[in-house]
């Protein structure tokens, strides 16, 4: 007997983060122009012209990617600003493969913040950085997983889930491109919530011409990656309850003490958000839930409140309204049977998507929690 082949597990991390300096001194702003234009006679970086870029600002790419700077000024208030984003430590530290994502060991990420901080040197920042207050603006952070077959299941159903219970979950920014599901994606004040199938996302750079590993695109095959983008609002929190408002010094690896501490909290933060936005248990299909309510051992009168519940889920044009109590009772058996509130109907499936139900909730996906 053949046993099922296990998919890899994955440890949550770090994909990118962007980070904002402020400064004022024309000297500073002289200095980094300089060396970025040494950089760009190197080959190690390219400018980035675009046609509605306002004026006094400046966009230069790392050339093997992992970094984008932008320069800015506002001549009014006599401010500069400098803006490190899309900063990928692993790449930077030369991982070659568009998946790789921060080492958060002790060991690996000292090594990976060396090598930006080498990377910042010749930049011309650190020389320059006791004129600049930083403040992180956003970090990703990142829990990949592999299912067995169709990595667009999971958004499908996430986005139906969000349509059905919008309440919480913020402004929909979905992506498609040529009818494929690309993303699903809930904008929020202080994160976003994404969900990518990230095979998908890298054939579609290769197909306009970036240059992708064929290793990557073999190793993303049925991969998705949930993604949490923390924001401002949560990030200036997070840094007063954990790092006591502490200034920003990139030379005197801050980074290294910012993301220490930020890794204790990465495996919750993307526990609870995916468990607060769309629930504890799994999502079935209407013909499921049926089949699951039909076995249990409910009272008769139950049993009819929730099929009747269930198979007008089933039929999502016709509005069907409850009183806070049926409600509530409802819920409560649902939770009991182990089932998720929002129930997909039937004919929103294709028959390889129905034959993969019960869909398991996003939140058992995060990886280092003690469950």
């Amino acid at each position: 007997m053949t046993m099922p082949k296990k998919l890899p597990i994955l440890s949550p991390s770090i994909h990118t983060f962007e980070i904002v300096g402020e400064y004022s001194d024309y000297e500073s702003k002289s200095h980094l122009f300089e060396s970025i234009k040494n950089l760009m006679n190197e080959g190690k970086y390219r400018q980035v012209h675009c046609s509605r870029m306002p004026e006094n600002y400046y966009i230069y790419k790392r050339i093997g990617g992992g970094l984008t700077i932008k320069l800015s000024s506002c001549p009014e208030y006599k401010k500069n600003y400098i803006t490190l984003s899309g900063v990928n430590l692993a790449r930077i530290a030369g991982e070659p493969s568009r998946l790789a994502l921060t080492n958060l060991s002790p060991r690996g990420l000292a090594c990976q913040e060396e090598i930006f901080l080498n990377e910042l040197e010749g930049l011309g920042i650190l020389d320059v950085e006791d004129s600049i207050v930083w403040k992180m603006k956003r970090i990703d952070i990142t829990q990949d997983f592999y299912v067995k077959a169709d990595p667009t299941l999971p958004m499908k159903v996430v986005r139906y889930a969000g349509k059905v219970k919008p309440h919480g979950k913020g402004q929909e920014e979905h992506h498609d491109q040529h009818n494929e599901i690309r993303s699903c994606t809930f904008i929020k004040e202080k994160y976003n919530f994404e969900l990518y199938d990230k095979h998908k996302q890298l054939s579609a750079e290769e197909e306009k011409g970036y240059a992708i590993r064929s290793e990557d695109i073999a190793a993303s095959k049925n991969l998705v990656r949930y993604e949490i983008q923390l924001k401002r609002p949560y990030l200036k929190k997070f840094e007063h309850k954990n790092l006591d408002d502490m200034e920003i010094s990139l030379k005197d690896h801050a980074l290294f003490d910012y993301f220490t501490e930020l890794k204790t909290v990465i495996p919750v933060l993307l526990y609870k958000c995916a468990y607060k936005m769309f629930g504890a248990h799994p999502w079935y299909h209407a013909s499921g839930a049926l089949e699951r309510l039909k076995e249990s051992n409910l009272d008769k009168s139950t049993k009819e409140l929730v099929r009747a519940y269930i198979e007008a889920a089933n039929h999502p044009d016709e509005s069907v309204k409850y009183g806070k109590g049926k409600r509530k009772r409802i819920e409560e058996t649902l939770d009991m049977l182990e089932i998720n509130t929002v129930i997909i109907p039937d004919q929103i499936l294709n028959n390889r998507q129905y034959a993969r139900f019960p869909v398991a909730p996003i939140y058992s996906r995060v990886q280092g929690i003690d469950r």
